[in-house]
């Protein structure tokens, strides 16, 4: 068994370059996680107001948008080992003035919003350089397996980071000396140990040698844009994901008021369908590293859509907790199954020289489909005062990208 889960699974892992950044990401995301978690609540507990976790979402991924083609043509321009070292790095300086500030006692959201916003505006230039350095690691033919292990590090350390966040916040509450705030000790936790993981990522980058790649000629960074404009099919892939993650990723803002309004539940049952959604995206992230290959991409794509399609379809006709949570297991399988084979499918088309251009508008497309998203979709739960009839339309609106990508894929079978 485990000589298949080796040959399989986890057959990355035999290119010592990539394992050493494999074990990297993994302290360092769910450094990252724990953190975002921490800041959320901590910021909620400091001023009361919903509004502000909104607020961070916005600043951590706005500066994606709006710099995101920039940082895409500084991965083509520089080496990518250095640059993402360089941002790692920075990320490291920032979450520890973070634990510093908050320790201090002298910190107010509108000082940490700021530095979340730098974060943001850091991270468009990591996110492309981190994408276009996976395929300098591993040989093409391994290629949609590493992104798949990727895709199973992130969520794996999306379910871990906050959990262990909570941890120390029920930790920091029960060992905090008397007139000490439990939530500034535990935040300032959370925050000094992600700067803390961000070492083992930078470790694993010094140890890895520049690829030897030809010198790269300057180029505009809507270079990107272009070819995907000339490569239609590509750029139908793109414009796809953002009407899938437009319709899909809600799912995490409607499903607070599904569990009370729809299902009649507390906060356990909407943690349990939070857990659900989980799996179901573990579980995509281990069939693409294990089954992933060039010549099932298109079925893979094609049931990832409809699988979210009708996983929604099914949230908004359940009325048991556990139809839900089978329907969340199904949500969860089929949009990570689509993401990771559609960002692998792009990885394996576009020439070196323009992949981190072209990346930056896969990482742009993601990050905007986020806040559109769930601001639609909670205005919606909000005006209707049902999430049924949203999650009838979310369905709807990932099934009509299912509908658009088989017909790109049965034109490109014709051709």
């Amino acid at each position: 068994m485990l000589t298949l889960l080796r040959d399989t699974t986890f057959r990355s892992l035999r290119h010592e370059h990539y394992r050493r950044y494999f074990f990297g990401q993994i302290v360092s995301f769910v450094g990252t996680w724990m953190q975002s978690a921490a800041l959320m609540w901590f910021m909620y507990d400091r001023t009361g107001d919903p509004r502000w976790p909104s607020w961070l979402i916005v600043a951590q991924v706005g500066p994606t948008i709006l710099f995101g083609a920039w940082g895409g043509a500084l991965a083509d321009r520089y080496p990518k080992r250095k640059l993402v070292q360089a941002t790692q790095s920075v990320f490291l300086l920032n979450a520890l003035l973070l634990a510093l500030l908050v320790a201090s006692g002298f910190v107010t959201p509108w000082l940490l919003l700021p530095l979340v916003l730098w974060n943001g505006t850091v991270q468009a230039v990591d996110l492309p350089a981190r994408l276009a350095f996976v395929p300098d690691l591993v040989p093409k033919e391994d290629l949609i397996n590493a992104v798949g292990l990727n895709s199973l590090v992130f969520n794996a350390a999306r379910a871990v980071g906050p959990a262990l966040a909570g941890l120390f916040f029920l930790a920091a509450n029960a060992v905090a000396p008397e007139g000490t705030n439990g939530v500034t000790l535990g935040a300032t936790a959370c925050f000094a140990l992600n700067a803390l993981s961000f070492v083992a990522v930078l470790l694993a980058l010094r140890a890895i040698p520049e690829p030897r790649t030809k010198k790269p000629e300057r180029g505009s960074m809507w270079d990107g844009l272009r070819y995907l404009r000339e490569h239609a099919a590509l750029g139908g892939l793109v414009l796809l994901t953002f009407g899938v993650c437009v319709f899909a990723w809600p799912v995490l803002t409607v499903l607070p008021a599904y569990t009370r309004m729809r299902l009649g539940l507390k906060e356990e049952s909407y943690s349990v369908l939070l857990s659900a959604l989980g799996a179901g995206a573990l579980v995509a992230a281990l069939a693409t590293a294990t089954f992933g290959s060039v010549g099932r991409r298109g079925a893979f794509l094609l049931l990832g859509t409809c699988g979210c399609s009708l996983g929604l379809l099914g949230l908004a006709l359940a009325h048991s907790a556990v139809a839900a949570g089978a329907c969340c297991v199904c949500v969860g399988f089929g949009l990570v199954l689509y993401l990771s084979t559609g960002q692998s499918t792009l990885q394996l088309a576009v020439p070196d020289d323009m992949r981190g251009r072209v990346m930056a508008w896969w990482a742009m497309t993601l990050s905007a489909s986020a806040p559109l998203g769930h601001l639609a979709s909670g205005f919606a739960v909000e005006a209707l005062d049902a999430p049924g009839p949203v999650l009838l339309a979310m369905s709807a609106g990932v099934g009509c990208a299912a509908v658009g990508l088989a017909l790109i894929l049965a034109r490109r079978k014709l051709k």
